[in-house]
């Protein structure tokens, strides 16, 4: 039996609902940067957890070509601690605990929300395999959003 539903399947609305005022308390030192979001359901122990995170922009073109870096953000705290119904926890990780560790750096939430028990990690950069959410082109300095 499998445990954990994939971030592949369509959310429950009460989830997609969460994670888009989750990301609405990241505030982007650049302005507007892509929000993404992983979620997967813990049957074992009836939980949701979710990750959100601001994209990876790349760098196309010129001599900087490949580079990608992550935007600068805010996060507010007592806006995210407004989503949940009780906040049992909230934490700090300051860098990666192991080598598989893809989470890194972020601040994590845990308690009910909407009548589930939730658990949101805001992280500080996207998960490694994720991609840029846009890319620069260094020719023009037009950004384009991929996701």
């Amino acid at each position: 039996m499998e445990t954990r539903m994939n971030s592949g399947k369509q959310p429950p609305s009460w989830l997609r609902w969460f994670g888009n005022d989750a990301a609405r308390a990241i505030t982007s030192e650049a302005g507007k940067c892509p929000i993404g979001c992983h979620y997967f359901h813990d049957f074992e122990n009836s939980v949701w957890e979710v990750s959100v995170f601001v994209g990876t922009t790349e760098i196309v073109g010129g001599p900087m070509d490949g580079t990608s870096f992550t935007t600068s953000l805010r996060l507010n705290i007592s806006e995210v601690m407004n989503l949940f119904d009780e906040v049992d926890n909230v934490s700090w990780q300051s860098d990666a605990v192991a080598d598989d560790d893809d989470l890194a750096q972020h601040v994590s939430f845990e308690g009910t929300a909407r009548g589930h028990k939730v658990w949101l990690r805001v992280l500080k950069e996207s998960p490694e395999g994720t991609g840029p959410g846009q890319i620069l082109h260094s020719h023009n300095g037009k950004l384009e959003t991929l996701w």
